[in-house]
């Protein structure tokens, strides 16, 4: 069986109950498709059958035959949304019936483009009847995804029309083309069951990528990690599965009741388990009666079906026909990604009513009519991948008191549902157009949108603005300070990013660590450098005993309170514990003499340094620590040591 360098498509069949479906799926292949003995029994399919086509060019396709009864449409969703190309079923005898025309809705709400319609049990009628069917088929089929379909007459009985049948099917692969390649590797479970010998065993669609045995993976929504100890398909073990193509993957680490239908595999940490999903809806014209908002309905994606509500964010009303933006509110978790398509039921009874496409899956409820996330949902729904993946940047926000963060290439990738190469291609397109800005930060490249980086610009260069207003006699800011006034949500990675832009552009500028607005200058009046020089020669006169910050104001007054922070940010004062300050110059010279007593006596403790500097311990103690601060000293028990 060739497996390599072809477009691998799934074919379903869909159509009324007693249509010949089954039958139809056991002429092309010779593979009976009822494996249940209540179908054997009762004549009639309940749940997904499975069978394969052998092609000329010894390619092998899958076929997925589902159950057309009305009760069992939930079966036949779980088969329906992965399909290719469909094999529409309709009796010649009987024609268009109710399920004929739910299954028809169903196709087109999948978008389901490639199918061709078997016109079965044509020994029954004769040709005029049949001419009258084909052409009810031509009117229900205009203005669906199967609208040029081809007719095909076909008998089981005498196998007249079959061989048509299997060429017109050649032919319509041929033609088809799916993006699923590009994908990363995800299966959407239909069955679990056990096998003596092997353990648990799961069936499904491979949707997008490829799997191989021992490769790791993720059950979701579980999240649980297990190993592939086996593939198959089509009946034939493999070392690879690829996308297009139905699977059996053999399964370590796990029992078959602990997973479910509705389950789906991926690469670890790939898909987001979710009760909340973004979509365009749209509801079917033969819809019985408009939709409300928070309407209860039942909802189909993959081989799920979960409850939920339907929440309309552009209207309050939905009638047949129309298309609407909006959130559905699970009952139950299910995983999801953008552009799968979903079908929605109501509630009870239950019939067909809508369907559409995922725009993603959310962490929050939207509010209603809010333009901005109706803008966001619109850009979603356009497919244009270069805008999708500007907007995941553009949506990278705090939330709920959350830290926003750097995205990866494989955020992206998860995010807009494509493979982590085309993620990158897109956002290295967006580099150059200038939509993205890159950064190199703490050793590697980092990557944020123009706008995050733009408006985080402004405000830090507004904080210093304001700082410098309110500290005209400061240097700067520190500026572990102003990460502290920009808000503990701002990811430091971004403020890193956007103060490298400044110091590029030249608008602030680093002077002894302290951040300033580029064309800042202290400005000191004639008035206040004279107050500053009697106060640096207060303190310098002082030596070991300097004055308080109270003593210097009531000599002063406020002015002189305004000038201290001045002279530290020249350095002509350095402040250490307890609010006292020394003059540099002193300081300098009690290191020189600190250096000789130690070199030339040894250790040196609290009542020796007193003694050395002729003070007392409340300005001793201080003094010390500010050098083991600075580390010019280093207390070893009651003594100091050198460093």
């Amino acid at each position: 069986m060739n497996t390599h360098n072809v477009e691998h498509i799934i074919i379903g069949t869909a159509g009324h109950i007693d249509h010949g479906k089954t039958s139809l799926v056991k002429a092309l292949t010779g593979i009976d498709t009822d494996r249940l003995p209540e179908e054997k029994q009762r004549g009639m399919t309940i749940d997904l059958g499975y069978a394969y086509l052998d092609l000329d060019s010894g390619h092998r396709v899958s076929i997925v035959d589902v159950p057309g009864h009305e009760r069992f449409v939930k079966n036949m969703l779980a088969g329906a949304t992965s399909i290719n190309l469909v094999l529409f079923v309709i009796a010649a005898d009987d024609g268009i019936m109710p399920q004929t025309i739910e299954h028809l809705e169903i196709i087109n709400l999948l978008g389901i483009r490639h199918g061709l319609v078997a016109l079965t049990k044509k020994d029954l009628v004769t040709d005029e009847w049949l001419a009258i069917v084909q052409e009810d088929i031509r009117n229900i089929l205009k203005g669906t995804s199967l609208e040029d379909a081809p007719i095909v007459p076909v008998s089981t009985v005498t196998g007249e029309g079959i061989e048509t049948c299997k060429a017109t099917i050649k032919s319509l692969i041929s033609q088809i083309k799916t993006q699923s390649s590009t994908r990363v590797f995800r299966l959407s479970i239909d069955r679990s069951f056990t096998i003596s010998g092997y353990g648990c065993v799961v069936t499904g669609p491979v949707m997008g990528g490829q799997i191989s045995v021992e490769d790791e993976i993720e059950i979701f929504p579980v999240k649980t990690t297990v190993r592939v100890r086996g593939v198959e398909v089509t009946g034939e073990r493999v070392n690879t599965a690829f996308a297009g193509q139905r699977a059996a993957i053999n399964l370590s680490g796990i029992k078959s009741t602990e997973i479910k239908r509705g389950y789906e595999l991926s690469i670890p940490g790939y898909l987001q388990p979710t009760k909340i999903v973004d979509a365009s809806l749209r509801l079917i014209k033969s819809a019985k009666k408009p939709l409300k908002n928070r309407a209860r309905i039942r909802f189909h994606v993959n081989t799920s079906e979960v409850m939920g509500r339907v929440i309309l964010l552009d209207r309050d009303i939905l009638n047949p026909g129309e298309e609407a933006l909006c959130q559905f509110l699970l009952e139950n978790i299910i995983t999801t990604e953008r552009e799968d398509r979903f079908i929605i039921r109501s509630y009870s009874p239950s019939y067909t009513i809508g369907g559409g496409r995922i725009l993603g899956y959310n962490t929050t409820r939207l509010k209603r009519f809010k333009e901005e996330s109706l803008k966001t949902l619109k850009i979603l729904a356009s497919g244009n991948l270069s805008d999708i993946v500007e907007q995941v940047y553009l949506n990278n926000v705090v939330r709920r008191g959350e830290r926003s963060f750097a995205l990866t290439i494989d955020d992206v990738s998860r995010r807009v549902n494509i493979h982590p190469s085309i993620a990158e291609k897109i956002i290295v397109h967006c580099v150059e157009k200038g939509v993205f800005m890159k950064f190199s930060v703490e050793g590697k490249n980092v990557i944020f949108h123009k706008t995050h980086v733009l408006s985080l610009k402004e405000r830090i260069l507004n904080e210093l603005r304001k700082f410098h207003k309110d500290n005209p006699l400061k240097m700067g800011i520190d500026e572990t300070h102003l990460k502290t006034l920009l808000g503990k949500n701002i990811n430091p990675l971004l403020i890193t990013a956007a103060l490298t832009s400044l110091r590029n552009e030249k608008a602030v500028k680093v002077t002894d660590n302290k951040l300033s607005l580029a064309n800042f200058k202290i400005e000191v009046s004639t008035q206040d450098k004279g107050i500053a020089d009697k106060i640096e020669g207060l303190f310098l006169k002082a030596g070991f005993t300097p004055p308080s910050m109270e003593e210097v104001c009531a000599k002063f007054g406020a002015l002189g309170k305004a000038v201290i922070p001045l002279l530290i940010e020249q350095k002509k004062i350095i402040g250490v514990e307890n609010g006292l300050c020394f003059h540099t110059m002193v300081l300098d010279k009690l290191k020189q003499n600190l250096r000789e007593y130690i070199n030339k006596q040894g250790p040196i403790s609290v009542a020796q340094f007193r003694d050395l500097t002729k003070t007392s311990r409340k300005y001793a103690v201080p003094l010390l620590e500010y050098f083991d601060a600075i580390h010019f000293t280093k207390r070893t028990g009651d003594v100091r040591i050198l460093l």
